[in-house]
């Protein structure tokens, strides 16, 4: 096995580290896009949270099928960066950095659109209480905050790193928000549903959403670790 010098790197040649830099470049790119549906995934179902209540079950189709439609486009752009990545050289640092990242952010889509649908199935049966909506949307708007932290980390951590370390710090922030409210809304969310089967269902819908917020500060965790390298 070959030792790594003092430091635990291996000094790359020239082309080497070109590869490496077009590499971080790819994967950023798919990251970035993979945020930005998120984005869209999670506005849209806070724009539509008031209206579920009130909605046809047509219309609640028809919006789980465009969430889902979102969901699965973050999907194919996790596949293709894992794919991606894969066939980047073993040993770069970036390789078990960005991997994490795509996989949590992958793994936060399914658990909000999880959450989503499972909310939809109440509205459908007119069972999406007033207080369960209100938690989900207040939880939805910092899980928005959390991600909207992590965009703006990318869009300025090649030229400011130092502050983009500040930023993605804020997601956990965001998280520590998140779980406060999760712990002090969930009896309340679980005491509006009559039924056992709803309380079931609203558990897992604040629950994934809770979930999801964890995910993301992982997430901004390995950022972390990542732009640490940079400065």
């Amino acid at each position: 096995m070959e030792e790594l010098p003092e430091g635990g790197y291996i000094e790359m040649d020239a082309e080497a580290q070109r590869s490496a830099s077009i590499a971080e470049i790819n994967l950023i790119n798919a990251i970035d896009n993979m945020l930005r549906m998120l984005i869209e995934e999670v506005r849209t179902i806070y724009a539509n949270i008031d209206k579920l209540r009130n909605s046809s079950e047509v219309e609640i189709d028809s919006l789980i099928k465009e969430v889902r439609n979102v969901k699965e486009e973050v999907e194919r752009f996790k596949d293709d960066a894992m794919e991606y990545l894969a066939r980047v050289p073993s040993g770069l640092i970036m390789k078990d950095i960005f991997g994490p990242i795509i996989l949590g952010l992958n793994n936060a889509n399914q658990l909000i659109e999880g959450s989503f649908y499972r909310l939809a199935l109440l509205a459908k049966r007119g069972k999406a209480g007033e207080k369960l909506s209100g938690v989900t949307k207040d939880l939805l708007g910092l899980v928005m905050d959390q991600l909207e932290y992590l965009s703006k980390t990318i869009r300025i951590m090649s030229d400011y790193p130092k502050e983009a370390i500040e930023v993605v710090k804020k997601c956990g922030k965001a998280e520590d928000e998140i779980d406060k409210l999760y712990r002090s809304q969930l009896y309340d969310v679980l005491s509006e549903a009559k039924e056992c089967p709803c309380a079931i269902l609203a558990w897992e819908i604040v629950g994934n959403i809770e979930d999801a917020s964890d995910v993301l500060k992982d997430v901004a965790e390995n950022f972390r670790y990542y732009l640490l390298h940079k400065v």
